[in-house]
């Protein structure tokens, strides 16, 4: 018998709380076991069974340490997933900043599954400033967002606030659900970030990358069932040659390498062990820099490379680079998918001049839809 998946259907406190028992029935229908976890501003919309105090009134923490069981930790580790809808403003303003002040905000912390987030509210404050903020912050977390729709609201208002179509939940639930083991038993390597250079003991160059895609393609990797290990610049490595040193040492341990470093490709002659003075003209001779991307199959043969390569603007003919196995380009020349943008398009380079387009999205979004190709075309 093929077990339940288990989906935490958390419930925020909006008037459109009030659809949730027929999302339940609908999830429910669909062959899921679902769990409530309601806000107490929720449970003045709804009545649905479920979780909503951390701490019952006969809470004894000497029972808790005699056994070694959390209630809500064990909720989190047996989710397969955990949609939440709706999301008020006030839940997204918690996501985006790890508050973990109720059960559900708790539980999220707590839960190693998917999390997909469903926002409904007032046309206006959906378009606040803050909320915009909190909404980017919540997808770099890796948290899916499907987005309200416009109709007429309960405030009496129209526009764009409106929780998305029930069915539309439901399917988008199912096909995270389908892809969740997609990578079970791949072990996946990933780099991400600028390297620096230094120049003196004081001063380096760099270049603007954020990380923010090799992130989002860790997190994506970790959901459908991979072993991951991120390597992110400014936290694992500093320059060029401390990220080979790295990638010589993990790369024989790994099945796959998602390479998307912005590495620099230069590094000053000259450098000084202090401080250069800054009364006088200095000259920088930039020295090329060994090639990474080349090197990593000399550590692991068998390895999957995957290489990406930041174009000012795309040329003509895309080929996949020299070392790599397959070659994702992305234009940084523009201002909404360049460095630091929370948004990407790439074009996905294959042998035989294959190529696959990733239409603008979250970074989350185009991370997931490299690899559920990439997966398709090796059969990982």
């Amino acid at each position: 018998m093929v077990k339940k998946k288990t989906i935490v259907l958390g419930i925020s406190g909006g008037i459109a709380a009030v659809k949730t028992p027929e999302l339940a029935r609908l999830l429910t229908q669909k062959g899921f076991r679902v769990e409530c976890v309601l806000t107490k501003a929720a449970r003045n919309f709804v009545s649905l069974k479920g979780y909503t105090d951390l701490f019952e009134p006969d809470f004894d923490a000497r029972q808790v340490l005699r056994q070694r069981q959390v209630e809500h930790i064990a909720l989190a580790d047996k989710a397969d997933l955990i949609l939440i809808a709706p999301a008020t403003a006030n839940l997204l303003a918690k996501l985006a900043h790890g508050l973990a002040d109720d059960y559900l905000t708790t539980l999220v912390l707590a839960t190693k599954a998917p999390v997909i987030v469903c926002p409904a509210m007032n046309v206006n404050m959906w378009r606040h400033p803050a909320v915009k903020e909190n909404l980017a912050k919540v997808k770099q977390l890796g948290y899916e967002v499907i987005n309200p729709v416009s109709g007429m609201l309960a405030c009496g208002y129209e526009g764009l606030g409106r929780l998305v179509e029930l069915e539309k939940i439901v399917a988008v639930v199912k096909e995270r659900l389908a892809i969740s083991g997609s990578l079970r038993g791949k072990k996946i390597l990933v780099t991400a970030g600028p390297t620096r250079e230094p120049i003196d003991a004081v001063r380096f160059i760099t270049n603007n990358s954020s990380g923010k895609m090799g992130a989002a393609l860790a997190q994506a990797a970790a959901l459908r069932g991979a072993q991951v290990k991120l390597l992110m610049g400014q936290k694992d490595f500093v320059s060029a040659q401390d990220l080979l040193a790295l990638v010589k040492q993990h790369a024989p341990n790994f099945d796959i390498i998602f390479h998307t470093a912005a590495v620099g490709d230069y590094s000053p002659e000259l450098k000084s062990r202090g401080k250069l003075s800054s009364r006088r003209p200095v000259v920088l001779r930039l020295e090329t820099q060994v090639k990474i991307l080349e090197q990593i199959k000399k550590y692991n043969p068998k390895i999957t490379v995957i290489g990406f390569k930041a174009e000012f603007g795309l040329p003509n003919k895309l080929t996949v680079q020299s070392g790599a196995d397959v070659t994702v380009y992305n234009d940084v020349s523009r201002p909404d998918i360049g460095f630091g943008s929370d948004d990407n398009e790439v074009t996905l380079v294959l042998p035989r001049s294959v190529y696959m387009n990733v239409e603008k999205a979250p970074k989350a979004v185009v991370a997931g839809q490299l690899l559920d190709y990439l997966c398709r075309y090796y059969h990982w």
